[in-house]
């Protein structure tokens, strides 16, 4: 039977692989998380795949019915997707963040913040620029963890021209084209999840054979 020791060792190898395939390397390990009852424990790579096709999820369902940006209401609803997108970016980048990454997600987040709290300001300036950081954010993950897959390559190149028309567009179309620039993210995001998922699945050992029986 394998120990306690050889369980960790092997969990560590899995997330050096995972992490290993394409780009520049990162941690394999999430930060330091607390579970129920204050018990601190370190985020294999599996947790971090449970968590951000979670996240990816949610954003999902974050962007559904999103109305544009004309009442209070519809700015909570992009408000919230904003949020979720937040998360995604977080997750798959890993927590090694530069300070290039940190600043595009602030600025996300500051979006999120003045769209809940400044109703009197025109918000496509605030959007634009929220597209934009989590596009150019997106991006810099998709060339260093995901260079070598194709399909991450068309979602993020699919994605350019749905972030470049919100500068052309104001008012209710604007909200439109707001819908369809974080769906094209959210595409190109699902697509980086499921290809982390699919490392992860080709890292884990092999299982090994039953040893054969001793002839009688």
């Amino acid at each position: 039977m394998i120990g306690k020791r050889g369980v960790a060792v092997a969990a560590v190898l899995i997330g050096a692989v995972v992490f290993g395939c394409g780009g520049k390397q990162r941690s394999t390990m999430d930060p330091t998380v607390r579970q129920g009852g204050g018990m601190p424990r370190a985020q294999t790579a599996e947790n971090r795949a449970e968590r951000l096709g979670q996240a990816v999820d949610d954003f999902a369902a974050a962007r559904k019915g999103l109305q544009g940006h004309s009442d209070d209401e519809s700015r909570r609803q992009l408000a919230e997707a904003m949020a979720k997108l937040s998360d995604v970016l977080t997750l798959l980048n890993g927590p090694q963040q530069d300070g290039a990454f940190r600043q595009q997600l602030r600025i996300v987040d500051r979006a999120r913040t003045q769209l809940t709290s400044d109703a009197t300001t025109a918000p496509e300036p605030t959007i634009n620029s929220a597209i934009r950081a989590a596009e150019t954010a997106l991006s810099d993950v998709a060339s260093e963890q995901f260079a070598d897959n194709e399909q991450v390559k068309a979602a993020v190149e699919a994605l350019r021209p749905r972030v470049r028309v919100l500068t052309t567009v104001r008012g209710p179309i604007h909200g439109f084209e707001t819908a369809r620039a974080l769906d094209a993210l959210g595409a190109a995001a699902e697509r980086m999840a499921d290809v982390y998922q699919q490392r992860m699945q080709q890292a884990q050992p092999a299982t090994a054979p039953a040893p054969a029986e001793n002839p009688q």
